[in-house]
């Protein structure tokens, strides 16, 4: 048996996004090797295609190649003594003898034939078979699931294999599984070319100019004319440049052979039947998407492809139901919508177990259209990620023949004569003009044309009149600098040489704003913060409701979820830290530099923009050392950053005023440079917590880069340490409990004279010894002149007088 895909279906017009993006070929070793000859695999077959301009992301080892992985037969099954859920197995696994072994499987039975993992073998994710007790009976090894094994995500019961397998043997050996490798090759959206096999057994082509082996498309037809039975109209040829059709009649549904069914595993994709599997494997081996359709389902045998109109209600081949946007395009029968045009199938002309004729469609999308309806439909299928780069429509009709080919011999049937293809306008080749000189000036090669030609040819363009004829699968390359790009990349960019010189001016000057933002990293990073990048867009509906704010919104939104600008930066370091936490990082100190946008209150005015710094604190101080004290940040972590910042960028002192706000609430207050307003500090409020589920606290800092930037000091000049001792006075005094010490410091400073160095408090008391409604704050006063020894009559004065602007201006009390 073929081993089946690790649990999702990927399958042309047929599939839907379940748990990734589409941007990426699994490109199997072995069915590679029927379109190219290759000398090279595994990792040294990734590099090269790295080096192509291809990033491959893993080498995947695929097989049963488990040394210890045999074959055997479950002799008996009898219930566990002490487990209502498990059962004690008797399994012979041929001239080794019987094991007893523990087993939780529902399925288990006596007779059957099983996969055994025996003690001292390794199953994927380096899982270690070992002798166990479990629940106080003895386990001599595990029968193994299909997940186990890494061939599906079926858990639920053990894999049940057939009969007549030796007893013994390697399971791999046995089923005769022929070990492969994957290659998961990340296609950039300029190479719709590259989402194919042999897109990229071309590239692979051109490492020991192998011959390139495109499988012919042999049809035999017969039986009455297509014409008779069907008929297609295309009334948005823009939508849909080219639309080819072809009629099977008699198939019968089944299962497809054990090695389609392999190359799809490998591929990513699940198998379904026969007739749906070959519009799978089509679309995989040459990146033309296909869909089959129950002709007995289409009303009068037509295909009409229009516009859809806003508001149409469709339900897709997932089962369910589509709101659809005015000008999608549609695929419609005589009387009703089957199909959204390049993204999915309908359900209703689905083929089935009982389908027996079969309309087989293969035709051209335009890409913008189709990432409009993506977009708005928050749909992405195999189909839509080739149809949205842009899939050659010259290619439309071997991919039809091909999967014609293969249905009538894998589900039997007859081809009816002909094929329709309607292609009104067709899309030819492009021609450009090779500039041999500016091609060698962007690359620092010295190429003739000819060798230009002969490089590019290898992968399918051709000389013309002297110009380059562009493949019409290759529809990124538009100018000069592209063709530069596919020369350099044939070439080897490794095979360039360093030039001694270069005329491209490095020393470009200094923006002292850019300049200004490398000195806050610095700083940042310097004080153990590590900088984090997060996305601009959020979802419209969830940040209004927890910002209490208006959000910019975007009209063409890349998702759903995706559909506004952020306006404040706090909820994406939130993620971050909801991210890190979830994973057991607990001790965080971040930030991030970046963008926020608000509202201008009508959808004509762009929004406004700010660059705004957040910091992020949650966890311990100083993490979980031995030495440690375990203290976690508190708000004077988050107000002692921002204070130690100013101070490095040459900022006055900040003031701090009581303020609240979405996203801090309670212990928090608003920043102030002067009478500058740059931002506010705080603990972040239970309502965000709530929705990122954190449950430690988190304190957060905000501020204007733009209004920071703005306040330096120009010059700094730095002062010789005075000589003369200092004297430092303490002075407590009684204020009502609502006063700002802020007030009172500042108050301080400026009645304090020029011998006053610093202000701090040490204390501040609430309780029974002072009246319900008064607070007392302690204050430290250093005093220091830079030309004597200050006397205690100058000290006395200067905190007298202190005391008396205290008393006269906030109603203060010295404390006896």
């Amino acid at each position: 048996p073929p081993l089946s895909p690790p649990g999702r279906d990927r399958g042309g017009i047929d599939a839907t996004l379940k748990s990734r993006e589409f941007d990426d070929m699994k490109v199997s070793y072995n069915w590679l090797k029927t379109f190219v000859d290759v000398d090279i695999r595994g990792d040294d077959l990734a590099e090269a295609l790295s080096l192509l301009g291809f990033e491959v992301d893993d080498v995947e080892k695929r097989g049963l190649d488990y040394p210890g992985v045999v074959v055997g037969k479950v002799v008996s099954r009898g219930k566990h003594p002490n487990a209502d859920k498990l059962s004690v197995c008797e399994v012979d696994i041929g001239a080794d003898g019987n094991l007893k072994i523990v087993c939780g499987a529902p399925n288990v039975a006596a007779g059957q034939t099983v996969a055994v993992a025996t003690v001292g073998s390794v199953l994927p994710g380096d899982f270690k078979i070992r002798k166990a007790k479990i629940r106080g009976e003895h386990s001599f090894g595990m029968i193994c699931s299909e997940a186990e094994l890494g061939i599906s995500d079926e858990a639920d019961g053990i894999w049940v294999l057939p009969d007549d397998l030796p007893l013994g043997k390697q399971v791999g050996e046995a089923l005769k599984v022929e070990s492969d490798e994957v290659l998961d090759v990340f296609i950039t959206p300029n190479r719709p070319d590259a989402m194919s096999m042999i897109g990229i057994a071309r590239e692979v082509a051109t490492l020991n100019d192998s011959e390139l082996r495109i499988p012919p498309a042999e049809i035999v037809e017969s039986g009455a004319p297509i014409s008779d039975a069907a008929a297609v109209e295309v009334k948005c040829p823009v939508g849909c440049p080219r639309f080819t059709a072809r009629l099977i009649r008699g198939v019968k549904i089944g299962p497809s052979p054990d090695w389609m069914v392999e190359r799809l595993a490998a591929a990513g994709v699940r198998s379904i039947n026969n007739v749906v599997d070959v519009t799978n494997y089509v679309l995989m081996e040459t990146g033309q998407p296909l869909h089959s359709y129950d002709y007995d389902l289409l009303a009068g045998g037509k295909i009409v492809v229009r516009e859809a109109k806003e508001g149409d209600l469709f339900t897709t081949l997932d089962g369910k139901e589509r709101k659809m946007q005015a000008g999608t395009v549609m695929i419609y029968d005589g009387e009703k919508a089957v199909g959204i045009g390049g993204i999915m199938g309908g359900l209703n002309t689905e083929v089935h177990d009982g389908t027996v004729n079969v309309l087989l469609e293969a035709a051209n999308f335009n890409p913008a259209s189709i990432r409009k309806g993506m977009r708005h439909l928050s749909m992405h299928t195999e189909a839509c990620a080739r149809f949205a780069r842009g899939v050659d429509p010259n290619g439309a009709m071997h991919a039809q023949d091909r999967a014609t080919q293969l249905i009538a011999e894998l589900a039997g049937g007859e081809v009816a004569k002909g094929a329709i293809d309607i292609y009104p306008q067709k899309i030819e080749p492009k021609l450009l003009e090779l500039k041999v000189d500016r091609i060698n000036g962007l690359l620092g090669t010295s190429l003739s044309a000819t060798e230009m030609f002969e490089l590019m040819a290898k992968v399918g363009f051709k000389e013309r009149d002297g110009k380059v004829e562009v493949p019409t699968f290759r529809p990124d390359v538009e100018r000069t600098a592209d063709l530069a790009e596919e020369v350099g990349r044939l070439y080897g960019f490794d095979n360039i040489e360093m030039p001694e010189f270069t005329a491209v001016p490095y020393d470009t000057g200094h923006n002292p704003y850019d300049d200004f933002q490398t000195r806050l990293r610095s700083i940042l990073t310097d004080g153990g913060l590590q900088e984090v990048v997060t996305t601009s867009m959020i979802h419209v509906e969830t940040w209004e409701k927890l910002t209490a704010a208006e959000i910019y919104p975007i009209m063409n939104p890349i998702t759903a979820d995706m559909n506004g600008m952020r306006n404040s930066l706090v909820p994406s370091l939130l993620t971050v830290l909801q991210y890190n936490l979830n994973r057991q990082i607990r001790d965080l100190a971040i930030f991030e530099i970046n963008r926020i946008f608000h509202h201008p209150g009508d959808l004509v005015t762009a929004p406004k923009e700010d660059l705004t710094l957040t910091l992020a604190l949650t966890g311990n101080r100083q993490g979980r050392l031995w030495h440690s004290n375990n203290e976690p940040f508190d708000f004077y972590d988050i107000k002692g950053a921002v204070e130690h910042l100013s101070d490095k960028i040459s900022l006055d002192k900040p003031a701090f005023i009581a303020y609240d706000n979405f996203a801090v609430d309670g212990q928090s207050a608003e920043v102030s440079i002067g009478r500058n307003k740059v931002g506010y500090i705080g603990r972040v409020s239970d309502k965000l917590l709530k929705h990122f589920d954190i449950e430690y606290p988190v304190y957060v800092a905000e501020l204007n880069v733009g209004q920071l930037f703005g306040l330096q000091k120009g010059d700094i000049t730095y002062q010789v340490v005075p000589r003369y001792p200092k004297v430092e006075r303490d002075l407590a005094v009684v204020v009502d409990r609502q006063q700002e010490v802020g007030g009172l410091i500042e108050a301080i400073k400026k009645i304090g004279g020029k011998n006053l160095r610093s202000v701090s408090i040490f204390d501040i008391y609430a309780g029974k010894q002072i009246d319900n409604s008064k607070k007392s704050v302690a204050f430290r006063l250093l005093f220091q002149s830079r030309d004597k020894t200050l006397t205690e009559q100058e000290v006395s004065a200067a905190v007298a007088g202190v005391l008396k602007t205290l008393e006269k201006d906030f109603g203060a009390e010295l404390r006896s």
